[in-house]
């Protein structure tokens, strides 16, 4: 009988808390002793009533009992497909807050299993403790002997391409465009070019579900991503790509650059990453300055422009003086820099020891990501201020996943989605288990992950307690 198969994910770190999944005839019930595993649902033709064969799949999170989320969608057994209910659009997918928690979740559309891709849709639920907002503070109190020793403790989750986090510039651009901002795009963007027989057309019409199945990696605004206990942010500013000038109304200034994609302006982001500063005196975000693979046309600033919006953007700190630092910060005391009121850091194309290459993250799969963890030691760590384990896939890279996520591009189909939950189950547990035995320079390591949330960011904050109090030798 004609079914549909549903992959469901969750990690708990809050007590009380417990996640349902159900389909017509099954269920599956989840707490924390769950974590970081897969389960598997089927919606089956045979066990729903009537002609139609559409059942619900749904997921709810209660708390000491009481349900205090959920969402559904609405399957066909027969071809699989999302018909109707409220997972239909990713960007929909926003975090609920409750007293003390913050729950983030997703959900993949899948097709039949093309390019290599699942056939199963993907539904993850995550729910982290709302005190990570202050975690540095918590594991580091203000004259504590943890905050004697260097930042360079502390491991930080980073969301990848953080700029990405919205389709607000892109929509204004593409409402605009027209054939000759596709013909210019085409050019200083290679692989458009195995779409030729599209018409420009029927490809312009396509690139907002486009730009956000290959492009947006976040879904979260950067306040929440700073509460989920993400400290780490690599930012590549630029001004807009010239052919998007020409068509859209839009301030001249620099934005989040994912190649010639922009995303979240950058007086905007320092902005709220000093408002949130500002009101968490404990706390330090790192920002990354970074252009590598922004195309040429696009404008970059220059040093002395980064490091005049940085000051611009602290003097906007009423409650608590902030000013900002550089590399020199990341050896100095955690609760000297407190004092000084250096809280946010800034260091541009930092020497940086990544697990990122363009072979190894092109996959579908955990395991060549695994490859590059276990290929890193402690000797590669010397002489760079950075080590960065990346948990996302690239698999936009792969040419048959790009040719088909662009083809039936939709609001829940991003190939970015279709990876995420099960790569965490891989991804996050060895570093957990394996990061600070074989990376035991004193170095500031960062875990970074797409669509950033309290996993995540609680795999850092473990490691930071256990640096922390690590015994000098």
């Amino acid at each position: 009988m004609p079914s549909k198969g549903i992959d469901v994910y969750t990690y708990i770190s809050v007590e009380g808390y417990e996640i349902d999944f159900t389909v017509p005839e099954d269920s599956v019930h989840n707490t924390s002793a769950d974590n970081f595993t897969s389960k598997h649902l089927e919606v089956e033709s045979s066990k729903i009533p009537g002609l139609r064969n559409i059942g619900r799949f749904e997921w709810r999170v209660t708390y000491n009992g009481d349900t205090v989320a959920s969402a559904y969608n609405d399957i066909s057994a027969n071809t699989g497909s999302v018909v109707g209910g409220t997972m239909t659009a990713t960007v929909d997918f926003l975090p609920v807050t409750t007293e003390n928690a913050i729950i983030a979740y997703g959900f993949y559309a899948a097709g039949p299993g093309i390019a290599g891709l699942t056939n199963h849709h993907q539904c993850y639920v995550y729910i982290s403790s709302r005190d990570n907002v202050s975690w540095m503070g918590t594991i580091a109190p203000p004259g504590s002997p943890q905050a004697q020793k260097p930042f360079s403790r502390f491991v930080l989750a980073a969301p990848h391409d953080n700029g990405m986090n919205n389709m607000t510039i892109c929509d204004a651009i593409f409402q605009a465009a027209n054939s000759d901002t596709m013909d210019d795009l085409k050019k200083v963007f290679p692989p458009l070019a195995w779409f030729d027989h599209l018409s420009d057309h029927l490809l312009l019409k396509k690139m907002p579900n486009i730009v956000y199945g290959l492009s947006i990696t976040q879904k979260k605004e950067i306040p929440i991503m700073l509460e989920l206990g993400a400290r780490y942010f690599e930012y590549r500013p630029a001004k807009l790509f010239p052919a998007f000038r020409k068509v859209a109304n839009l301030p001249d200034k620099y934005y989040f650059q994912h190649a010639c994609i922009p995303g979240l302006a950058f007086d905007e982001f320092l902005s709220q990453q000093v408002a949130f500063l500002d009101q968490n005196p404990t706390e330090f975000v790192v920002l990354h300055i970074r252009w590598d693979n922004i195309i040429s046309d696009c404008q970059k600033p220059t040093e002395q422009e980064v490091y005049d919006m940085l000051t611009e953007a602290c003097s906007q700190a009423t409650a608590n003086y902030l000013t900002w630092g550089g590399s020199e910060c990341f050896s100095q005391p955690i609760d000297a820099l407190r004092e000084s009121g250096k809280r946010l850091f800034c260091v541009i194309e930092a020497d940086k020891y990544d697990s990122w290459t363009a072979k190894a993250y092109a996959t579908l799969s955990a395991e060549p990501i695994i490859a590059q963890f276990e290929s890193m030691d402690t000797e590669g760590q010397e002489g760079t201020d950075l080590t960065i384990l990346q948990c996302q896939a690239t698999s936009q890279s792969i040419k048959e996943v790009l040719v088909y996520s662009v083809l039936t591009s939709e609001a829940t189909s991003s190939c970015l989605t279709s990876t995420k939950a099960n790569l965490d189950t891989q991804t996050l547990p060895w570093i957990r288990k394996n990061a600070l035995d074989r990376l035991r320079a004193d170095k500031t390591i960062v875990v970074m992950n797409d669509f950033i949330e309290g996993a995540t960011t609680d795999t850092a904050i473990m490691l930071s307690r256990q640096r922390l109090s690590e015994r000098e030798e």
